[in-house]
């Protein structure tokens, strides 16, 4: 474990501490808070596609989901973020009031342009190895934490490097902290179940993987409700 997956525990650690301490989530209702003017996110992730590590994931989600506290993802959307999403509109580009280190809102055109030097950038990159180890519990998702030696970290500086519109932070103000969501919330109350579970699987070894391609999603919104999501394949084309 080289520094960079160490703060990465360190930062991991510090979030489950706090959850232990104080089990509060916020139970997915089916909406988010968007300003009425977002009509799509885009953003860059890493998929998680290997056989093996998504089995053993789906018998934890299997295990988390007999709780009754949790609603699961399906396995073709478990992937680590990059860069926290950028949010568009088909309408004018007027910046909402948003937290420091956000972009406004974006026009459409916007996501032609982020692939093309998306793709600039993976030709730039070779694949790397992803070691999936353990559970963590944020307030609005259930995790499984990643550790590739900083490198989904490196890739995302270059992205935002290339593309200086794409955000620094998540929209609550939190920085990018490697991870992949298996779950949302079912609910806010009769948590212990859920809490003993993930406490035993802290530091399971759930796999290894190799990432050999990035993708950029548009998802689109509409008053909040999520709706289609396409995918755009990235190779990582250059030396590892």
């Amino acid at each position: 474990m080289n520094e960079a997956d160490r703060e990465t525990a360190k930062r991991h650690q510090a979030i489950w501490e706090e959850f232990h301490r104080r089990p509060t989530v916020s139970a997915w209702t089916g909406r988010l808070p968007l300003p009425p003017e977002v009509t799509a996110t885009a953003g860059f992730v890493i998929p998680v596609d290997d056989a093996a590590v998504s089995s053993k994931l789906q018998g934890i989600v299997s295990r988390l989901e007999a709780t009754g506290c949790v609603n699961a993802f399906p396995p073709d959307y478990w992937h680590i973020t990059i860069v926290p999403p950028v949010m568009l509109t088909i309408g004018d580009p007027t910046p909402p009031r948003l937290p420091a280190g956000q972009a406004g809102l974006l026009p459409i055109s916007f996501i032609a342009e982020a692939l093309e030097k998306g793709r600039k950038v993976a030709q730039s990159l070779g694949p790397f190895d992803v070691a999936v180890r353990g559970l963590n519990a944020f307030r609005d998702v259930l995790i499984a934490v990643p550790y590739d030696g900083g490198r989904g970290l490196e890739l995302g500086r270059l992205l935002r490097s290339a593309i200086p519109e794409l955000p620094e932070r998540y929209p609550d103000g939190h920085e990018p902290l490697p991870h992949i969501s298996l779950t949302q919330y079912g609910r806010g109350d009769r948590l212990g179940e859920m809490v003993e579970l993930i406490q035993r699987e802290r530091g399971t070894d759930i796999g290894c993987f190799r990432a050999h391609r990035l993708e950029m999603f548009v998802l689109s919104w509409r008053n909040g409700v999520p709706g289609r999501v396409e995918k755009n394949e990235i190779p990582l084309e250059g030396q590892p």
